[in-house]
C-alpha cells in the first residue's frame, strides 16, 4: 500500500548514471568548442581572401581565392572556347 504513504520514494541515480551524464556535458562543450573555432578559422580565412581580392595584381591571377563570390563562379575562356 505505497499509494497511502505518500506516493513513491524518488531514487537517488546511481554512480554510473551520474557519471555518464557528466561525460555527456563534457563532450557536448568540446564539440561546441570545436565548432566555435571552425567557426573562427573559416571567418578568418574569408577575411583573407577577401583581402586577396581588394590587393588584387598579378598574386590574384592564379590565386584560387579568386574563385571565391558569386560573380567569379563562371570563367570565360579566351577565344570563344564554352
Amino acid at each position: 500500500m505505497a499509494g497511502l504513504g505518500g506516493g513513491r520514494r524518488r531514487r537517488e541515480p546511481s554512480v554510473e548514471e551520474v557519471r555518464a551524464q557528466e561525460q555527456a556535458t563534457a563532450a557536448q562543450e568540446r564539440a561546441e568548442e570545436r565548432a566555435t573555432t571552425q567557426e573562427r578559422t573559416e571567418m578568418q580565412g574569408a577575411q583573407a581572401r577577401r583581402r586577396l581580392l581588394r590587393r588584387g595584381g598579378l598574386r590574384l591571377l592564379f590565386s584560387p581565392a579568386r574563385q571565391e563570390g558569386p560573380g567569379m563562379a563562371t570563367t570565360r575562356m579566351l577565344g570563344g572556347g564554352s
